[in-house]
């Protein structure tokens, strides 16, 4: 029996049924399959009950999913143990990058991290900022950095600032600037089609506005879209450090700021890891960089 195929058995359990674990897991249906396949041939003991609307646990499978949690608990904490033993603390984290590098003090956050503690390791992962908690859910991140609040009561968030988008156009609109809003309704703009926080507030920002596209070009990925709208091919929402980059890279951009166009910035991390030491310094080395208590 693996430790893969209990953890396959309890998010089969929590979201009964297939393809949504499987998502879930980050990996195929068939494979889901065969791992509850296999470990009900080793139990010999039959732990779902197929229906045409998903799997739904047999009584002894409602008794081990109790047992298979508790396994699990106890092999994090076997591990947490293992890490109290040394003098020194060693470990790898895996840490999700909601945005760029640069922006998320990433390289201040290794310096620091590593003059200390220099047998810690971070392992750096680019996701958007639901698939950042996704993962920290599901065991695929131990950490990292999200915009908006989180969705999960397991996610421990250390709040890091107020990030403010602004709208950005390029110089070749710029004597639409002081129409404004409407002045730019007929323009190309720029978007993020992913179900993102920032997307969400964009969406509410357009609605409070009443303002509503006519011209849109869905673009995946923040640095692309700061290339293009540097390029002169549409207007889109940019921070203010993105404004700044746009610039290096092309014509003139110009930046309108909007009060409701603001959002929470924070780093993320499963509440049951806080007492983790190598999860602890990483966080203490976070808020270091970061300036926050």
């Amino acid at each position: 029996m693996e430790l893969y195929q209990l953890k396959t058995f309890i998010v089969v359990a929590e979201e009964q049924h297939l393809t949504r674990a499987s998502l879930r897991l980050h990996t195929s249906q068939p494979s889901v399959s065969a791992h509850i396949k296999a470990l009900e041939e080793e139990l010999d003991t039959k732990l779902f009950i197929r229906t045409p609307k998903g799997m739904r646990l047999t009584e002894a499978g409602e008794r081990l999913h109790i047992k298979a949690n508790q396994v699990l608990q106890a092999a994090r904490e076997f591990k947490l143990e293992a890490r109290n033993m040394g003098d020194e603390l060693v470990g790898d984290i895996s840490l999700g990058l909601n945005t760029d590098a640069d922006y998320l003090r990433v390289v201040q956050l290794l310096n620091s991290l590593s003059e200390e503690h220099p047998k810690v390791t971070l392992q750096l992962q680019q996701r958007a900022s639901t698939s950042v908690q996704d993962a920290i859910r599901d065991g695929y991140l131990d950490c990292g950095f999200i915009f908006g609040e989180p969705r999960n009561s397991d996610v421990q968030s250390v709040p890091l600032e107020t990030t403010q988008f602004f709208v950005a156009i390029p110089d070749i609109w710029k004597d639409r600037i002081e129409g404004g809003l409407e002045a730019l309704a007929d323009l190309p703009w720029i978007m993020d089609p992913s179900d993102n926080p920032v997307q969400k507030l964009v969406n509410i920002f357009f609605q409070s506005h009443n303002f509503k596209l006519t011209n849109q070009l869905e673009v995946d990925g923040d640095e692309v879209i700061r290339v293009l709208v540097a390029a002169g091919k549409g207007v889109s929402f940019l921070r203010e450090n993105e404004v700044q980059a746009a610039n290096r890279i092309g014509n003139p951009v110009h930046a309108i700021a909007f009060d409701d166009l603001s959002i929470g910035l924070s780093f993320v991390y499963l509440k049951r890891r806080d007492q983790d030491p190598v999860m602890q310094a990483v966080i203490e080395h976070v808020k270091k960089v970061w300036g926050v208590d």
